[in-house]
């Protein structure tokens, strides 16, 4: 240990122990990690519920003797009787239901990857969480848009690189391969009239109208529980981040870590130097980052970390 207490960091030590953290924090148990693993198995039945009802909707509306007879035609005759089309959105109109404003009981249903989603959402952000694992395993940042957006920074060439990396492994370019086409085949059927869904409301009862809603409702839920799970992490390696830069020696790095409850092995880090002034103590940052966990009031917990940092910069 008495090597320890000599090594200092540099920055390849500072960036191998912020990637075991953060490592560490993407694995440990917290609400934000089961609420996110919860949200996807509730949108997975969701999602398979919707289409039941879906399909029913709309073949109601468009009979399959119907299609099918349209789809002969269409193979005899070409172009002149293309009427039959697979899609993967719609719009229902709840016919139960009397209002003023039809603006009221209709609305667009897309079971597509890149489905519209509200508020700071964009249209990526589901098959992004829906596929995060294997973003991940792909050596790709499924946070990107999370990350660069809490720190204000969406809009940048290192962002644009990023998701356009994602948007490849996903299929977003492809017409009729990977991951995105076979998720719209999965969840597409047939309807007649090849415009644009609005163009051709279907009727459905006010129950299914309802359930439909609940659908859409699981999928922005469960993208908002991936926000959350990565925005928590985010704010506990930025203070990680931030004491690495401050620290002088391994020693407190592997002190802090193991305040976190991570052991790492000092022979793993390579024993270069580096300069740097320590105003983090450990124990301050470790409690901090815990009381995230424990759903403390952080406001008071970041003040009293702030107040402990300046006492440690005035005796130092």
């Amino acid at each position: 240990m008495t090597q320890t207490n000599k090594t200092r960091l540099n920055a390849d030590i500072r960036k191998k122990i912020s990637n075991l953290v953060l490592s560490h924090f993407e694995n440990e148990d917290r609400i934000e990690r089961e609420n996110f693993k919860s949200a996807k198995g509730d949108v997975i039945v969701a999602y398979d519920r919707a289409f039941k009802i879906a399909t029913n909707i709309v073949e109601r509306a468009y009979p399959k003797d119907d299609v099918a007879t349209l789809q002969a035609f269409k193979n005899k005759y070409g172009r002149a009787c293309d009427v039959v089309a697979k899609d993967s959105c719609f719009y229902f109109a709840n016919t139960e239901m009397a209002v003023e404003n039809e603006r009221d009981n209709n609305e667009h249903f897309n079971f597509k990857l890149d489905a519209s989603l509200s508020g700071r959402f964009s249209d990526i952000d589901f098959g992004i969480a829906y596929y995060r694992n294997q973003l991940k395993d792909s050596g790709l940042n499924p946070e990107i848009n999370i990350t660069q957006k809490f720190d204000d920074k969406s809009c940048n060439p290192y962002w644009t690189q990023e998701i356009d990396k994602i948007k490849k492994f996903l299929g977003f370019n492809s017409d009729d391969s990977g991951i995105f086409a076979q998720w719209n085949n999965k969840y597409s059927l047939d309807v007649i009239g090849t415009s644009y869904c609005r163009s051709r409301t279907i009727p459905c009862t006010q129950d299914e109208f309802n359930q439909m809603k609940m659908f859409k409702l699981a999928r922005e839920s469960f993208v908002q529980s991936h926000y959350a799970w990565a925005e928590a992490i985010h704010k506990d390696m930025r203070d990680i981040t931030n004491a690495l830069k401050d620290y002088k020696y391994v020693k407190d790095a592997i002190d802090l870590c193991g305040a976190l409850g991570l052991d790492i092995n000092e022979n793993e880090l390579q024993r270069t130097a580096g300069v740097s002034l320590t105003i983090y103590q450990p124990e301050n940052l470790a409690s901090l980052i815990k009381s995230r966990r424990a759903k403390q009031d952080n406001k008071a917990v970041i003040a009293q970390f702030k107040k402990a940092r300046q006492s440690a910069v005035a005796v130092n």
